[in-house]
């Protein structure tokens, strides 16, 4: 990730440091949109491949004119920051782009726990007078926290519903298996808001419609090192089904332990966080097995175009979905600017966050750049087909497919 890190903090620092005329706007044919991720600190190794997405879109978009505004075509300003995962950084970064930089609508960030506090500064409930909250459309293109978007009318998420995907993956293992599992073992990161929020949410809302319960469950934190413990429970267990609720940090440190120990369940699944190349070049042979959902797998000939442009920029093998639905999302935001009817004039500004709000709120059948069709839910999250995939022989596979059925099984 060295070129790749090199490659965003010096695109994010020139972004964050323009100075900014006082005309803006339509006058100056540009239409700003705010942009936060972790760029820096353990959390980069999501946002740095989500900013790349956001840059080849924008490119893209700029390359052919831009966007389509009052009958004039502007090119998009992407005002980029770094959050580093940090809560406080999130809401500092939130207020400048929604005041001093005056952004259009702001995207980001990636992991939940900044967005729901990001989020918690926007208005509560739509055209209430008593609420003084923010007013700007904001969409994240990653945070998976179940529920996080219906904190506020004004947040979306492009990333899918977490626990429609865990429920379908717990049926396809299912099916795979030949009937229900017999000793399933849980794991939670439980000091990360997006992992408590899958397991107590959609897992164990998964498991209670089966009347099962875990055989063993364990807990750990994102940053730990020692997973001995921990595993000599789900060792005890024998687990036929392994359900890991945790990103590839900790991930990686169980499973090489469930190695060293020789615990090996007949199928192990993992949320988004699982989804980092880190899993295969940090975990080797130790988490091979594991399947996870994803929106747009990177082998996938709908995504090849961004693959390609991806590998030139970065020099990576290997492209997470994230990076296409940042990729994805940068579309939306220009498909719902030019449909709103904005001014993007200073005087405009607060009437257009509005329009561009609803245009979001009552997206229907939008076709992504794959050919599919997504619908806004109304909280805030698009329905979509997903994909699942698996770590196999060294590589990312896709186990599952919609259209295809199961793959590499």
């Amino acid at each position: 990730m060295r070129y790749l890190k090199s490659l965003t903090i010096a695109v994010a620092g020139a972004a964050a440091m323009t100075a900014l005329p006082a005309t803006a706007f339509q006058d100056e044919g540009t239409v700003r949109i705010g942009s936060t991720e972790p760029l820096t600190g353990p959390g980069a190794v999501y946002g740095q491949p989500n900013i790349v997405g956001k840059f080849i879109a924008v490119d893209e978009i700029n390359a052919a004119g831009g966007i389509m505004i009052d009958g004039k075509k502007v090119k998009i300003d992407l005002i980029s920051e770094d959050d580093q995962a940090k809560p406080d950084q999130g809401v500092t970064i939130f207020r400048k782009l929604e005041g001093k930089d005056q952004a259009l609508a702001i995207t980001g960030t990636i992991y939940s726990r900044v967005s729901e506090t990001m989020w918690g500064l926007l208005q509560k409930k739509l055209d209430d007078a008593g609420d003084t909250g923010l007013q700007v459309p904001s969409m994240s293109f990653m945070s998976m926290k179940a529920g996080v978007a219906s904190i506020s009318p004004w947040a979306f998420r492009n990333a899918g519903v977490e626990c429609d995907q865990h429920e379908e993956l717990m049926q396809l293992v299912e099916k795979a298996n030949g009937g229900n599992f017999t000793n399933v073992v849980g794991a939670l990161e439980s000091n990360e808001a997006h992992s408590a929020a899958a397991w107590r949410v959609c897992y164990q809302g998964s498991l209670k419609k089966r009347n099962q319960t875990t055989k063993a469950y364990v807990e750990w934190f994102e940053q730990d090192t020692d997973f001995s413990v921990q595993v000599r429970r789900i060792r005890r267990a024998k687990p036929d089904l392994f359900i890991l609720s945790s990103h590839y940090q900790a991930n990686v440190g169980a499973m090489l332990e469930m190695a060293r120990q020789g615990v090996k369940p007949k199928y192990m699944i993992s949320h988004i966080g699982a989804d980092a190349v880190e899993m295969i070049d940090l975990g080797g042979k130790a988490v091979e097995g594991v399947i996870f959902p994803s929106t747009a797998f990177f082998k996938n000939p709908g995504v090849a175009s961004l693959y390609a442009e991806y590998q030139k920029r970065t020099g990576e093998w290997y492209m997470p979905a994230f990076t296409y639905l940042a990729y994805e999302g940068m579309y939306i935001m220009k498909w719902a600017i030019e449909n709103a009817g904005v001014k993007n004039t200073p005087e405009s500004l607060a009437e257009d966050r509005r329009k561009i709000r609803d245009q979001l709120a009552g997206m229907d059948n939008w076709v992504n750049p794959m050919g599919l069709k997504l619908t806004m839910g109304p909280t805030g999250d698009i329905t979509r087909d997903y994909v699942y995939v698996t770590i196999k022989d060294g590589d990312f596979k896709l186990w599952w497919h919609p259209e295809k059925g199961y793959m590499d099984i």
